[in-house]
This record gives C-alpha cells, sequence and structure tokens, in this order.
C-alpha cells in the first residue's frame, strides 16, 4: 500500500475537474499565514467537545499535582499532531483509556520546560538583579538621570533575554511534544532552524494568544464561576491548533517535520483525488 505526504504535492495521475482539490479528502495542503479563526472553531470540529473540554478542565484540576499537567501536554501534543500535516478536519477525543499515553507523551516537554527555567533564570535574572543593585547605589549617590538610564537599558537587556529564551523553549518542547520524543527538544539545528524561520510569527502569535486568553479570562469572571470553568479547558484546546499551525507554517518555509509526515491510512489512500 502506498503512503501519502501531505507536506508535498501528491502524484497526479489525471485531469482533475476545476476547482477540485489535489489533496485527498481530509487533506489540505500546509497553511502559510497563522488562522486566528480556525483557532477559535477548531475545537468544535468534534462532535464531542463538550467531554473533551470536560475532561480537559478535570486534568487542569490535578495539574498542582504534576499529573495533571501531563495529561494536557499530551493531549494537545496529540491534538496538534492530528491537526497538522496538511490536515484541517481531524481533532482526536479524549479518551480515557489512553491516559497513561498522553501522561507518557506530555512528559517530554514539560521536563524540558524544566529544564529550560535554569537558563531562563540566569539571563533573565541576571541582568535583573544586577540593573536593581546598580540603580540603588545611584540613586543613594543622587545621580538620578544615571540611575533611570540604568534601569531602562537593564531592563531591556531582560526582556530581550526573556523573550530570546521563550522562542527557544518553544521550538524545543515543540520538537518534543509533536516528535513523542525526549531527545527531539536537544535537537539544535531543528531548534535553529524553527527560531530563524518562525521567531518572529512565534512572538506575534504569543502576544496575542495571550491577549486573547486574557480577555476571556475577564469575560468568564464577569459570568461567574460558569464562565471561568469553561474558559481555562477551552484556552488549552485553542493552544493544540496554535501549535499546530505553528508547525505547518515552520514547514511551509522549508523547515524539517517534528514527525514522520507519512500516514499509511488505506482509506484516505483510496480517496486520494486524482489530479
Amino acid at each position: 500500500m502506498s503512503q501519502i505526504d501531505p507536506f508535498a504535492a501528491p502524484t497526479l495521475s489525471s485531469i482533475r475537474n476545476p476547482g477540485q482539490s489535489a489533496y485527498p479528502k481530509g487533506y489540505n495542503q500546509p497553511i502559510q499565514n497563522f488562522d486566528f479563526q480556525r483557532m477559535f472553531y477548531s475545537p468544535f470540529k468534534s462532535p464531542n467537545w463538550m467531554m473533551n473540554m470536560l475532561w480537559v478542565f478535570i486534568g487542569a484540576i490535578f495539574s498542582s499535582m504534576v499529573v495533571g499537567s501531563l495529561v494536557i501536554f499530551g493531549y494537545i501534543a496529540e491534538v496538534a499532531e492530528a491537526r497538522s500535516g496538511g490536515k484541517s478536519e481531524d481533532w482526536p477525543d479524549f479518551t480515557i483509556d489512553r491516559l497513561s499515553d498522553y501522561i507518557m507523551r506530555g512528559l517530554w516537554p514539560f521536563l524540558w520546560y524544566i529544564i529550560w527555567a535554569v537558563p531562563m533564570a540566569l539571563l533573565v535574572g541576571g541582568p535583573t538583579m544586577i540593573t536593581m543593585g546598580l540603580s540603588n547605589v545611584l540613586w543613594n549617590n543622587e545621580q538620578e538621570v544615571s540611575a533611570t538610564i540604568v534601569g531602562v537599558i537593564g531592563g531591556a537587556i531582560a526582556i530581550a533575554a526573556f523573550i530570546f529564551c521563550m522562542i527557544f523553549m518553544a521550538a524545543s518542547l515543540m520538537s518534543s511534544a509533536l516528535g513523542n520524543d525526549f531527545m527531539k527538544g536537544a535537537d539544535m539545528p531543528w531548534i535553529l532552524s524553527y527560531v530563524t524561520k518562525m521567531g518572529a510569527t512565534t512572538l506575534f502569535v504569543g502576544f496575542v494568544f495571550t491577549l486573547i486568553s486574557t480577555l476571556l479570562s475577564l469575560v468568564g469572571l464577569l459570568a461567574c464561576c460558569v464562565g471561568v470553568l469553561a474558559v481555562a479547558p477551552f484556552t488549552y484546546l485553542m493552544s493544540a491548533d496554535v501549535l499546530a499551525q505553528l508547525h505547518d507554517i515552520f514547514v511551509s518555509r522549508g523547515g524539517t517535520p517534528a514527525f514522520s509526515s507519512l500516514h499509511p491510512d488505506e482509506d484516505i489512500v483510496q480517496a486520494q483525488v486524482l489530479g
């Protein structure tokens, strides 16, 4: 049985009808620009979206025990992989029978999250502490202008270091989560390629996503408990599609997929649209 690589144009064996997709049903050419609208409606692609949100909410409750975070990370990674690679309709439902699979898959990005906390603390905390100490000395010596200048420069360095670490951490977490392999989080050629091609895009999308999440949380507070309970799991589900979109954009810019892009699905092979 042949296999389909959704990242590459399919082999055309005949003339297709006008307007007919050259890709199999359920597959679309990987996106090149981020679609915020898709981020909102994607969680509702599954008819079981309410149960998915409920399970994610339960995972969030147990996040303080770590296991909840592992489950959420693992499920997000699985959804992101399913929705990446040119696919746009698939949304795997949360399956309680696969709880151990979610935990193991979520373990890799969770570990890299902890590992990246060390350089972040050094690169961000170091300049911050030095800036605060030097500024205090200057203020005590009545050198207000110099203290202000040092504070601004030190703050800019700390912010730049934070952004630098966040982008590298995002690439490391994406590689280990989608690749379902701890060592992929240390694949520096892949990480550097992602940062080079996707640094600015990741920063912009992350900023907008954070803003949207904050606004949704405020709306949830206005809707009392019901709104708060709904916003948290919905935000997690949106982040799964964010991960998938960022990965697809990276691939469209010449990046290497974080996972094998071949899907030996017999039904899809049989439904391949001939061009």
